[in-house]
């Protein structure tokens, strides 16, 4: 597995998801890593941490706007794709070092990035280098995304089989909602970046006070935006920012709450919605992209307008059926589509149909 996006010990929650999916993949196979690490992820300490792993990892340092070092990772690069059953590339970047260079071992390629999802956030320059690269897509066997919103996406660069296989979403005990008649608890989970648009969930909040409804919002989660957010938030909004916290963190916050908000401008899948659904709390969304997948009337609201009178109807209107969406109800709403098992039968159905294909193809 070779792949731009994983932990590491200065960046632990990157390609979080990608770690998840290798050791789930490791638990009926052989699988090796390959870090193809942007500078400034990997220090001394990665190499301590890494004697630990249960699975083997060889990190490298790769500027993609460097073509030596492209050039240099090759050579290790392929090696280990020749001693492999299957290669299996992890999100767009992982890529770049394969450009115009000859691949005859089955290949697998799992994209999860949000830039082929919607290339309008990305920048001038982004897009002009999105348009010069995006054809890399047609070179592996096969092409897996995690929903269909961004499968959909691909289809645009490339003419051989994709299918969806959706993230891990690990099974959360059920806590009741702490359902305080006289105020409604909301928590967002997720980066302060414009994309998620943390500004519009506080103008929701207010909204919902000019209403006469008593709200209250945990932000979880850190990002460039949280200086501007806390200019702009006034005691009266009764807005928390926790920033970055663990996993145990994050459960504990959806378990406070009773609804997960996020106005975001568009997800791939979105995991931190799934994971509120997991805990049995419905939640509000903006309706672009793979969380269409997911959200049906019993587990939240998606969202079209980018509007706090929006965002506060759907608030409201989830909170008024309280009595009727009770946690297990809403935890059942996703089945069991997100399980390890689902997973990985869906990786394995991708490796056999890459197997399969050919060298020709290739």
């Amino acid at each position: 597995m070779v792949t731009a996006w994983y932990p590491s010990v200065a960046s632990p929650v990157s390609g979080v998801f990608v770690h998840r999916d290798a050791e789930l993949i490791a638990t009926e196979n052989d699988v090796e890593i390959i870090h193809l690490a942007p500078p400034g992820r990997i220090t001394p300490d990665d190499l301590v941490v890494d004697r630990r792993s249960a699975i083997p990892i060889t990190r490298m340092t790769v500027s993609r706007s460097n073509p030596l070092d492209l050039r240099r990772v090759w050579g290790p690069l392929k090696a280990s794709i020749r001693r492999a059953d299957v290669l299996h590339t992890q999100a767009f970047n992982t890529l770049m070092p394969f450009a115009g260079r000859p691949v005859d071992t089955p290949w697998v390629h799992s994209e999860h990035w949000s830039g082929i999802a919607d290339p309008s956030t990305l920048t001038s320059r982004g897009r002009v280098v999105l348009r010069a690269t995006a054809p890399l897509l047609r070179r592996p066997d096969v092409v897996t995304t995690v929903s269909t919103y961004l499968a959909d996406r691909v289809r645009q660069h490339r003419r051989g089989p994709i299918s969806i296989v959706p993230s891990v979403v690990p099974a959360a005990p059920i806590v009741a909602p702490p359902h305080d008649d006289t105020r409604i608890r909301l928590v967002a989970v997720g980066g302060l970046v414009h994309g998620k648009d943390p500004l519009l969930a506080l103008e929701t909040v207010r909204e919902l006070h000019r209403r006469g409804v008593a709200a209250e919002l945990t932000w979880v989660g850190d990002g460039p935006l949280r200086e501007t957010v806390e200019q702009a938030a006034r005691p009266e909004d009764r807005l928390e920012l926790l920033g970055a916290v663990d996993g145990a963190g994050v459960a504990a916050a959806l378990d406070a709450a009773d609804v997960f908000v996020l106005p975001t401008r568009g997800e791939t899948l979105c995991l931190s919605a799934l994971e509120a659904i997991t805990h049995g709390r419905p939640v509000v969304i903006g309706a672009r992209g793979g969380q269409r997948d997911y959200i049906v009337a019993d587990n939240g609201v998606l969202v079209e307008p980018r509007t706090p009178a929006a965002y506060a109807d759907a608030v409201l209107s989830l909170w008024r059926r309280r009595a009727e969406l009770s946690p297990q109800l809403v935890a059942a709403t996703i089945g069991d589509r997100f399980r390890p098992s689902r997973v990985l039968d869906g990786y394995h159905a991708a490796y056999e149909l890459a197997r399969g294909r050919g060298s020709t193809t290739r």
